[in-house]
Formats: structure tokens, sequence, C-alpha cells
């Protein structure tokens, strides 16, 4: 029975050396042999292939959505520049007015009350443009309706400056 003791080992040996992994970093000669043969290293190559692909796919598909991102992103920039653009050319034109204004009450005192009221309008219009930009909430079109709708009632006020200048 010593024997066999002796020999159990060497068997049970044997046996372990002759157990296959599909991982080549692990596998042993008869592993990869095995392996080799019945196309399993294939078939993990084939899985990897595959994973990478699947990966590479993603990554275009997020590098696409990021791109369109940017260019929404640039395009509301651009609009938001041109509304506050077209808000400062409106103040200009609301300190034009006044500038007139001043040089109409100079001109004429008798004329005071209908410069008082004038500037009181122009003022008014004014923080109605300052509510019109300031008003993050409504959309763009509307708020160049409003724009418009301001923009008449300066062209009214214009109107009645001039004809005071003239008196």
């Amino acid at each position: 029975m010593s024997r066999m003791h002796l020999i159990a080992p060497f068997v049970l040996l044997g046996l372990v050396a002759c157990t296959t992994t599909d991982d080549p970093s692990k596998g042993g000669f008869l592993s990869g042999m095995k392996n080799l043969s019945d196309g399993t290293y294939q078939t993990r190559v084939d899985e990897r292939q595959k994973t990478l692909e699947n990966e590479q796919d993603t990554n275009v598909q997020q590098t696409r959505t990021l791109e369109r991102t940017q260019q929404q992103s640039a395009a509301v920039r651009a609009e938001r520049d041109a509304a506050e653009a077209r808000f400062a050319a409106f103040n200009a034109e609301l300190s034009t007015l006044r500038q007139r204004l001043a040089k109409a009450e100079v001109g004429n005192s008798q004329k005071k009350n209908q410069v008082a009221t004038l500037t009181k309008e122009i003022d008014a219009l004014e923080a109605k443009a300052r509510l019109v930009q300031q008003d993050s909430f409504t959309p763009d079109a509307e708020r160049q309706k409003r724009l418009e709708a301001l923009k008449v009632e300066r062209d009214g006020l214009d109107r009645e400056v001039e004809l005071l200048l003239r008196r």
C-alpha cells in the first residue's frame, strides 16, 4: 500500500496539469493546444473584438451628441447676444431722446411741463424695456414682439419730442 501512496500524488499532479482554462495567461501548453484546436481562443478574440466595436460605436454616438449639444449651445449664445445687442441699441436710442429733450428744455422754458411729461414717458418706456430685457421666462419671439411694441411707443415719443423742438 505504500507504493500506492507514492504513485497517487504523481497521478493527481498529472491530472491537475491536464486541466484547461480559456485564459491564455493562466493555461499551460496542453491547455493552449486544446483551446487552439477547439476554437476557444478564437471565440474569446471574437467576443473581445465585438465588445471593442460596440464601445467604439457608443463613443462615436456620444461624440456626435456632444457636437450637436455644442452647436445648440452656440446657437443659444448667439441668440442671447443678438437680443442683448438689440436692447443696447434700444437703450442708446432712448439716451439720444433724452439728450434731444434736454436741448428742448434749455431752448424753451415755457415748454417745461411738456418736457416733464415726456421725460416721465421716456422713463416709463425705459422701465418697460428693462422688464422685457430681464424677462428670462418669456420666449425670444414674444420678447421680440414686446420690443417691437416698445419701438412703436418710442417712435411716438420721438415725434412728440420733434414737435416740441420745432415749437
